[in-house]
């Protein structure tokens, strides 16, 4: 046998059981209202997506948290918990207008406020991609209760693409602010903003 034969003979081995895994790992059913039911092994750790980003996790976490922005097909932002924004000429000042109808599943309402705090200090402290994101951040601010202001040490293009959900799942302030992240009793039952609204954009 060829060593170039042999190699992707060993290649091949190797991706098996990662293929089997996937396959087992995770089932989805569709429902006879339309929903979809999915099977998740091993089952996640936690739901609390700022905590956690294994895979299990994330697909579960992800239906229960949210963050600024989504991205269609062709990766162009679309609206989230932000319904618009601007980046300014410099590349150096990204302004986000928050929607006004979202609320945590407590029933608190959703504001800047969340955001600030998510970005500038509970994903910098337990949030790998998340923190090399917003440390380029010179600044993160609420210029109100729906507008927050992100201001970078230098332009950076790809900041755009740093607000999808499972990057930068937003976290409720009044519930983690001046705790220990990693026992708060609401990890096991996370508060997130997810579902509670119809998305701005049209499905498919």
């Amino acid at each position: 046998m060829k060593r170039r034969d042999f190699n992707k003979l060993l290649l091949a081995g190797m991706a098996l059981p990662g293929i089997s895994f996937m396959r087992e790992g995770m089932a989805y059913a569709q429902t006879p209202n339309g929903g979809l039911t999915s099977l998740l092994a091993p089952e996640p750790p936690t739901l609390m997506l700022p905590l956690n980003q294994q895979q299990p996790t994330i697909v579960a976490g992800a239906k229960i948290f949210e963050s600024l922005l989504d991205y269609d097909f062709d990766l162009s932002p679309r609206p989230q918990l932000a319904e618009s924004w601007e980046i300014s000429e410099d590349g150096l000042t990204y302004t986000f207008h928050l929607v006004r109808n979202a609320k945590w599943h407590d029933g608190v309402p959703f504001t800047a406020h969340d955001v600030v705090f998510s970005c500038s200090q509970m994903l910098i402290e337990l949030h790998p991609r998340a923190r090399v994101s917003f440390e380029r951040c010179e600044s993160i601010d609420a210029a109100d209760d729906h507008t927050v202001v992100f201001k970078l040490k230098a332009p950076f293009a790809p900041f755009i693409y740093a607000f999808e959900t499972v990057s930068a799942p937003i976290a409720p302030r009044h519930i983690y602010e001046g705790t220990d992240y990693k026992n708060n009793p609401a990890n096991d039952h996370p508060i997130g903003t997810g579902l509670l609204r119809p998305p701005p954009f049209p499905p498919g």
